[in-house]
């Protein structure tokens, strides 16, 4: 080998390993940062007229098969966890029979104060406790309404800002796109960009099920596991919420989930938060409403003393029940002010009747009996409730309680599984990643050696030229 040629496979070297020295200088930098993927620098010999190697490429040791294990499982694992944290504060406050404070239980201290008053109907103690249990009852119904629409305003809201980062995600995603093109594949910079690309898809994955495309020129498309797109190229399919109908659009493809003849998203946030807008909530808050009917219908019914369109004990906000109106029912239902402790407090109406006209004998029990008798009727509950069609009124406040509470366990549990799996996935898409610092230390000695003779190379060309110079 000439001096030259020497002189220059020692520069090639030097270069060489300064590149290197970077690479793995920055992935001991970032082995604890989170989604970083180790780099590796491979060397190619750079033609037969040149001497030495050179990096031809900067490659992010990628698992592709994990990454996209990962995505999924991460989506399952989000969808759980939006149903069980969106019922958490309305399961709470719904409580579970047994509890004390649930409707199941305030109606089984309503029906107490009737057996009760039944053996003691002239009392006014045994009337009046009666009542107050009636609106104690009354109020666990609203109680449960309101709360859970609030639950529904707050789902609402999620949705909105679930959609608003998304789309703010797929606008970051289209600026690396076009930034990226800027770069040769291969070198460090494009590695980087790639980093935060993959960033970026971890996060979309979390709240919708996608699945991405690279271009020969590196831009990322992404699309929803059904084919929707999201993003092809520099062009963004925004997504849209109609607070409505809960419908989700990707530009104009529908990708709403549950939805008849719709390929919807079947994971990530968005799909646990619209499983609560168009399938728990409004089922939950039908069993409530449903509830309210047959308290109505069953004194309604049972109360001998009133007359075409009077109300009975429990009242729609002081009127009689209309099926028309049955919707939100449940935030409306009241004790009849008659009997009201709040107004005219004529107690001994829940002895003798609504529509009574005046106090009857204090010792005839006939309309308590027919109340109670009327408990043990089935109401008739509607198919949408999920709750059997000839449940009693004495079962149906604890099979509500009971189907919304297991509603809130099966969520939690179908998340701590999908948890489980996921942090299974993520650990191993780590450890094929991930970067090893001691791999990386024992990397550097071989580079710091390797400088080293490249050094020594171009010291040695540097004397000898000396002395061919001294020599002439």
């Amino acid at each position: 080998m000439s001096l030259t040629g020497a002189l220059n496979a020692a520069t090639a070297g030097l270069t060489t390993t300064q590149t290197l020295s970077r690479v793995a200088a920055d992935n001991v930098a970032n082995a604890m940062t989170p989604g970083y993927v180790r780099r590796q620098a491979l060397l190619v010999t750079p033609g037969a007229d040149q001497s030495g190697v050179v990096v031809g490429e900067i490659r992010r040791e990628v698992d592709m098969s994990l990454q996209r294990m990962s995505r999924l499982e991460s989506g399952k694992m989000a969808r759980y966890q939006a149903v069980q944290e969106g019922l958490r504060s309305y399961t709470a406050y719904l409580g579970q029979p047994g509890d004390g404070t649930s409707p199941a239980d305030k109606f089984s201290s309503f029906q107490n104060s009737l057996t009760t008053l039944v053996n003691m109907p002239s009392s006014t103690g045994a009337q009046t406790g009666a009542i107050l249990a009636a609106e104690d009852l009354a109020l666990s119904i609203r109680g449960a309404a309101t709360t859970l629409g609030t639950t529904a305003s707050e789902v609402d809201m999620e949705i909105r800002y679930e959609v608003a980062d998304l789309n703010q995600a797929l606008y970051q995603l289209r600026e690396l796109n076009i930034q990226r093109r800027d770069f040769l594949p291969g070198t460090l910079e494009t590695a980087q960009y790639d980093e935060q690309i993959d960033g970026v898809l971890d996060q979309i994955s979390q709240m919708v099920d996608i699945r991405s495309t690279t271009s020969s020129n590196g831009t990322v498309s992404v699309y929803t596991v059904s084919g929707a797109a999201l993003i092809e190229g520099d062009f963004v399919q925004d997504v849209t919420f109609n607070a409505g109908d809960g419908t989700l659009m990707a530009g104009t493809q529908d990708i709403t989930p549950f939805k008849d003849g719709v390929r919807g998203i079947q994971h990530g946030s968005l799909v646990g938060l619209s499983e609560l807008k168009r399938d728990v909530i409004p089922r939950f808050k039908l069993q409530l409403d449903e509830y309210a009917r047959g308290l109505m219908q069953t004194f309604e019914g049972a109360d001998a003393s009133l007359g075409p369109g009077q109300p009975g004990l429990f009242t729609d906000n002081g009127i009689a029940f209309d099926a028309v109106n049955l919707d939100g029912l449940a935030s409306r239902i009241r004790v009849n002010d008659l009997v009201s402790v709040g107004g005219s407090a004529e107690v001994w109406r829940i002895r003798d009747g609504l529509g009574a006209a005046a106090p009857g004998a204090a010792a005839d029990s006939t309309q308590i009996s027919g109340f109670i008798t009327s408990l043990s009727t089935p109401v008739g509950a509607d198919p949408g409730t999920g709750i059997p069609t000839l449940v009693t009124l004495i079962d149906f406040g604890a099979e509500m309680v009971t189907m919304q509470a297991s509603e809130r366990a099966r969520a939690e549990n179908n998340y701590n599984a999908a948890s489980s799996a996921a942090e299974v996935v993520m650990s191993a898409r780590r450890n094929a990643e991930g970067v090893n610092i001691d791999d990386e230390m024992q990397q550097l000695m071989l580079i710091e050696q390797s400088y080293a003779a490249n050094s020594k190379i171009l010291t040695t060309v540097s004397e000898m030229i000396d002395t061919l110079i001294a020599a002439v």
